[in-house]
């Protein structure tokens, strides 16, 4: 089984922090893809539903603490580049007398291993294109879950729980926040219903 996985060291963060932020303005918007849509780790000042394109969005990360344990690991979600693909979420601007203290908060939970690289992209939505921050899934990191089929992945979502709770709920939380954003949630569908003969609800 994955994990435990070393936290970065605090120098090790802050200086990433340091480094992504490097000439950027003071209006910081981060794209969210996963529990960020209903879960800011900031104050938040304007929301926008958005679409990143190629890249897509997959249960991917081993999570061995928030969702699962060592002995019984779940999965959260990473993003993944794909040409093919379209990743719809939120735009979520950082509230501007926030900036400091919300960046750093959201290092905190984004960056707590380094299983993400933080990178610049450009997002859609209906206002035009919008340059955001977004953490995409270093795939040479421990924690990064690659070639589980549906089956092994839904098996991982019914059955794992963590300090924030069941990883099930992650889940269905994250569907719910597509439908409420008015996305389809349909990239999930043969998931869902893997996880639903699993832990029927």
């Amino acid at each position: 089984m994955p994990g435990p996985f070393a936290p970065l060291a605090s120098e090790s963060r802050r200086n990433s922090l340091m480094r992504t932020l490097a000439g950027k303005p003071d209006e910081i918007w981060v794209f969210g893809y996963g529990s960020l849509m209903w879960d800011s780790a900031f104050r938040v000042a304007a929301r926008r539903p958005a679409t990143l394109r190629a890249y897509r969005r997959s249960f991917c990360v081993w999570t061995a603490h928030a969702r699962g344990t060592p002995d019984n690991p779940g999965l959260g979600l990473g993003l993944l580049p794909d040409a093919d693909a379209a990743c719809r979420g939120v735009a979520l601007r950082i509230a501007p007398a926030a900036r400091q203290s919300g960046l750093e908060a959201l290092w905190m939970r984004e960056m707590w291993t380094g299983v993400y690289h933080p990178l610049w992209v450009s997002l859609e939505t209906e206002a035009g294109r919008l340059p955001a921050l977004a953490f995409v899934v270093d795939t040479a990191h421990p924690q990064y879950a690659a070639g589980l089929c549906t089956a092994q992945t839904a098996r991982r979502i019914a059955a794992a729980r963590g300090k924030f709770g069941a990883c099930r709920d992650y889940f269905d939380k994250t569907l719910k926040a597509l439908r409420d954003l008015g996305f389809s949630a349909d990239e999930f569908t043969e998931l869902r219903d893997a996880v639903e003969r699993l832990a029927p609800r």
